[in-house]
């Protein structure tokens, strides 16, 4: 008797087992993980041209329950990384670091990233209402969708659904966003997802900044361009590292050399490197002003610590960094003795050939 009732158990569990929906056996095998890792391949079509733009990106997410889960990204030019609440994109084509100069700026920027929107543990915690079995390349998955939104437009319906698909081993392997004008369909965004790899062990990540890229902020990117030649410069006054002020004026004897630089830049690096080496000797009509505008004063000094400086350094001014257009690091201008730019560099493949130009002269 006890065997025959341990059996029935037995089978009423299985039975239980495979009543839950592939949705929620899904749900608990992302959930459970402590790290995921996954191959993300998106396109996007263009209805109007036929062109379809295709994002292929492999990304590994941390603590995916979380819902500000950091991540570590990959494509063929770039990497990002978000951890600690911080967010850089290394474009290794650009040989550039890109990081949001305000905090509520990154902030947007993540929530409305791909990875945010239409990831599959951002998916997952959506409500859907399952539709059918379907067959993806002769497999069978379970099709689930959601209305994500209906609205009104110039007397016109506009809808937008979500599909999702989930595999035998329960998990998204595919995403259709489409909309509908009026009931017809118009655009649909596919996401296809693989190579997925599930780790129960909690694991951290190293960001890995390279250190001699250069370094520049969205935000800047389309406010900001540097000043043109055969402009005139802004005349300004500061504050150097020593406590001693500057002035900067439209008329002087010298022509003026004006570096901006950051502490967190690679490029900026390998130029203040060289203008602190032993060859560097600059014509003594020549005066170099360096300015680290978004640099705290305290970090301008722990860069410089133990070096034998022969230039003037001005430290938190992003002031200057706005008059002057500065978007990204290093930038140098030559003035003339009139106030007026003869020369804008920007970069260290522009800024380090010029300046051995004008040593020895």
């Amino acid at each position: 008797m006890k065997k025959i009732i341990h059996i029935l158990l037995l089978l009423l569990i299985i039975q239980l087992h495979a009543q839950v929906p592939d949705l929620e056996k899904a749900k608990r095998k992302y959930f459970q993980a402590n790290v995921i890792s996954y191959t993300t391949i998106a396109s996007y079509p263009n209805p109007e041209t036929d062109v379809t733009s295709v994002f292929n990106v492999f990304y590994t997410i941390y603590k995916p329950q979380s819902k500000d889960f950091e991540f570590y990204s990959k494509n063929e030019t770039s990497e990002e990384f978000y951890k600690n609440n911080s967010y850089y994109e290394v474009n290794h084509s650009e040989k550039t670091i890109y990081e949001y100069e305000k905090k509520d700026n990154q902030d947007a920027a993540i929530a409305s990233s791909r990875l945010r929107q239409f990831g599959p543990t951002t998916l997952l915690k959506m409500k859907w209402s399952y539709i059918d079995d379907t067959q993806i390349d002769g497999k069978i998955h379970s099709h689930y969708s959601n209305i994500e939104s209906v609205r009104q437009y110039e007397g016109k319906e506009i809808k937008v659904e979500f599909h999702i698909y989930i595999s035998g081993n329960f998990t998204i392997s595919k995403f259709e966003r489409k909309s509908f004008v009026d009931g017809k369909l118009g655009q649909t965004v596919t996401y296809l997802f693989s190579n997925y790899m599930f780790f129960d062990k909690t694991t951290n990540f190293k960001v890995v900044l390279p250190k001699d890229y250069a370094l520049k902020y969205y935000e800047r990117q389309d406010s900001l361009k540097p000043l043109v030649k055969n402009t005139e410069a802004p005349s300004f006054k500061a504050v150097d590292i020593t406590g001693k002020p500057v002035f900067f004026n439209q008329k002087k004897e010298k022509q003026t050399l004006l570096l901006f630089s950051s502490t967190n830049c690679g490029y900026s690096k390998i130029i203040s490197d060289y203008i602190l080496s032993s060859g560097f000797k600059l014509n003594p009509q020549i005066e170099l002003i360096h300015i680290f505008g978004s640099d705290s004063k305290a970090n301008v000094v722990r860069y410089f610590v133990n070096k034998e400086i022969g230039f003037r350094i001005i430290p938190d001014r992003k002031d200057l960094e706005q008059q002057f257009g500065i978007n990204g690091y290093p930038i140098l201008y030559l003035i003339d003795e009139n106030g007026i730019i003869t020369e804008t560099l920007d970069g260290s493949a522009q800024v380090l050939p010029f300046l051995k130009s004008l040593t020895g002269k």
